[in-house]
């Protein structure tokens, strides 16, 4: 499967309450620019491999998913490297698009990203990402969760910004 998607910091934090989300843990078997990834989301386990496509482009990668059972991912966990924690939001926007807003925990707490997945390179080119996100991140490889892995939010702080995404009532506030 080809990942088409681009990536954003998050300018405020829209309102959470009541939007679908799961726990995410996933971690690196191995270092490099394209490591093996285990990751739980939920109840479900897998094992995933991205490969880049072109290095001129960040935001599309070859991405390739073995699920695990749950027996599988635990006996693998003791040969990660680095890992991370967050929890992923799914909110909808226009055009039948979702927001995957990622909200990190432990040391990358105070991390903030969302990502859009695209259909196609017409509906990407066509996006218009709503107020509250922030810079888009596409193209920088320290905001991948490979890089991220291992990591704390001080250690990134100069790429995210020295602040924590806002927190408001509504999305768009500033």
């Amino acid at each position: 499967m080809v990942e088409n998607e681009l990536s954003f910091l998050v300018r405020t934090m829209p309102p959470l309450a009541g939007i679908p989300h799961k726990d995410i843990d996933q971690h690196y078997l191995s270092d490099g620019e394209e490591p093996l990834r285990i990751r739980r989301s939920g109840g479900t386990f897998e094992l995933t491999k991205k490969l880049t496509i072109d290095r001129n482009d960040l935001s599309r990668k070859e991405e390739i998913n073995v699920p695990l059972d749950r027996e599988e991912y635990y006996m693998l966990l003791p040969l990660a490297k680095r890992g991370l924690a967050k929890t992923r939001y799914y909110l909808r926007l226009d055009g039948g698009l979702t927001a995957e807003l990622d909200v990190f925990k432990g040391p990358l707490d105070g991390l903030a990203m969302v990502e859009v997945e695209f259909r196609d390179d017409a509906s990407r080119k066509a996006f218009t990402p709503p107020d509250w996100f922030g810079r888009d991140v596409s193209q920088e490889a320290w905001s991948s969760n490979s890089n991220l892995a291992g990591k704390t939010f001080y250690d990134i702080r100069a790429h995210a910004g020295t602040r924590k995404a806002k927190k408001t009532k509504s999305v768009g506030k500033k």
